[in-house]
């Protein structure tokens, strides 16, 4: 029950006012990956991407803000707070699994680059990509809130999720736009 009073409340929820900007990764000075933690192996595998996306595209800093379904003081060690690393978990949502703790400088800042590498799996993570401030937002195909993405990259059938997002890259890493 609370959870379809969740998507329904995100579903009327309002996109921020934001500067709309169309940036290819090489121009991107500062992007953000945003994802449902939910193994080591994924935490780790989305650190490669930021560490990819650095090396390859020359960006300075790529932030990598992560929804952590649990309470704050179960999550593992090898998940804490770092410069360029960050989460919010269950314990931070409201009752309509609005973010309300832990995510407002993420909030405020304007990032060149939002990628949303997990649309649709978490309302937690659809309400703060509503709310983000970045100038372009970017990830696969989002059925809850296309409306919030500048562009949206179409499914492939039998794609894996790594397979997914490498599209993603590929497309604004190599896209003319400015």
């Amino acid at each position: 029950m609370q959870q379809r009073i969740a998507k329904r409340m995100l579903q009327s929820a309002e996109s921020h006012e934001r500067p709309r900007k169309g940036v290819n990764l090489r121009g991107a000075r500062q992007i953000m990956l945003v994802y449902t933690e939910t193994n080591e192996p994924k935490f780790k595998l989305v650190k490669d991407i930021a560490i990819y996306l650095k090396k390859e595209y020359d960006i300075k800093r790529v932030m990598r803000l992560a929804y952590i379904n649990g309470d704050e003081k179960d999550i593992p060690t090898w998940h804490m707070r770092k410069l360029e690393s960050d989460f919010f978990c269950s314990t931070d949502l409201n009752w309509y699994d609005k973010p309300v703790k832990n995510v407002d400088t993420h909030l405020s800042e304007a990032y060149d680059v939002l990628i949303h590498l997990d649309p649709d799996e978490s309302t937690a993570l659809d309400y703060f990509v509503a709310a983000s401030k970045a100038k372009m937002k970017v990830a696969n195909y989002s059925a809850n809130r296309p409306q919030d993405f500048d562009i949206l990259i179409p499914p492939k059938a039998k794609d894996s999720w790594k397979q997914r997002n490498h599209r993603i890259i590929e497309f604004i890493g190599d896209s003319p736009l400015t």
